[in-house]
């Protein structure tokens, strides 16, 4: 008898627990999240937000749906922000240089040679610089959801490899038309040319411009390496992309149980993004290394010192503690 109403009595609390989990799922009611991209299917960053959309259902319960749009199905970047913002949709994939729009910290990472290595990058992102990016990011309105590896830009020519900030002098070298760019370029001893993306490839084959510079995961898509037969790891830049929230989204319409899942959901993507990523650039440069003259490494710090003027000068715009707090993590 005793043996029965300890069975009945282990049932019964079995029960209450069952019952306490489906009633904390019950309580949150179905959202769906609308994820914006410019790229495709191909692209890891795709399988990033696959994984995240996998990750954030099971951890919420499956209270949260996210809906990718790749290949710019839901507008620009740029829409996807105002988008986020007016609730449109609830979450999109930009550059650190498009959020400068709303805060000129995000231009820390327009400055050349902030980072020199993606170690320095993960330890300012995992610490103190990341904190700040997510708090400015919640003045202007949006939640980060993950912060996405892009590699570092790099410069590919036709000329000659780039072993020394020497051998930069005199070579056209495409940019982007932005003032810090041109203005690295320059100092580097390179003649930066504005020009369309579009007309890159047939600007390379004609000789309008020596080279461009790049991620090279860029520079092996579009095959610019057909183009340019030196590819040297300068990495002068690095390319930080976001995944970001509408705050309102997050804190209106979310419970605390659904904002967790999703915080949660976006660290561990991060990780993964990172990882895979560095598979994917790892291949990508070895096959530009088979299939060009490319992919040197050299010395950094006499570009860095080169460079360095420009940091100094534009440290008022872009934020005195922003800057020093990402140089702080230089060396690490």
């Amino acid at each position: 008898m005793k043996g029965y109403r300890w069975i009945v009595t282990i049932v019964l609390v079995l029960a209450v627990l069952t019952w306490g989990v489906v009633s904390v799922h019950a309580a949150d009611r179905k959202v769906l999240i609308k994820l914006s991209d410019q790229v495709n299917e191909q692209n890891p960053h795709y399988k990033s937000h696959e994984f995240f959309a996998k990750t954030v259902a099971e951890k919420s319960g499956g209270s949260i749906e996210v809906k990718i749009f790749p290949n710019s199905q839901l507008g620009s970047a740029r829409e996807g922000l105002e988008g986020a913002l007016t609730g449109t949709i609830q979450a999109v994939k930009v550059t650190s240089g498009e959020l400068s729009t709303y805060s000129p910290k995000f231009l820390v990472f327009s400055l050349p040679y902030i980072f020199t290595n993606k170690k320095e990058v993960f330890a300012a992102l995992d610490g103190k610089l990341g904190d700040m990016l997510k708090a400015e990011l919640q003045k202007q309105g949006f939640q980060l959801v993950a912060f996405f590896d892009t590699g570092f830009r790099s410069i590919f020519n036709g000329k000659r490899p780039i072993k020394t900030v020497a051998d930069m002098k005199g070579l056209k070298i495409r940019v982007i038309n932005d003032p810090v760019m041109i203005e690295t370029i320059n100092t580097l001893g390179g003649l930066a040319t504005p020009l369309p993306y579009g007309e890159l490839y047939t600007a390379l084959k004609q000789g309008v411009v020596d080279g461009a510079e790049q991620p090279p995961v860029a520079l092996y898509t579009m095959k610019f390496y057909e183009a340019s037969k030196y590819f040297s790891l300068t990495n002068h830049f690095y390319d930080l992309n976001l995944v970001v929230m509408s705050k309102k989204f997050f804190d209106g319409t979310l419970s605390p149980a659904q904002q967790k899942a999703v915080v949660e959901a976006g660290k561990a993507t991060e990780q993964f993004e990172r990882n895979l990523w560095n598979d994917h650039e790892k291949d990508v440069i070895g096959t530009i290394r088979a299939t060009a003259r490319g992919g040197n490494g050299l010395d950094l710090a006499p570009f860095k010192q080169a460079a360095a003027a420009i940091v100094e000068k534009n440290k008022a715009k872009v934020g005195p503690d922003i800057v020093a707090t990402a140089l702080s993590y230089s060396g690490k």
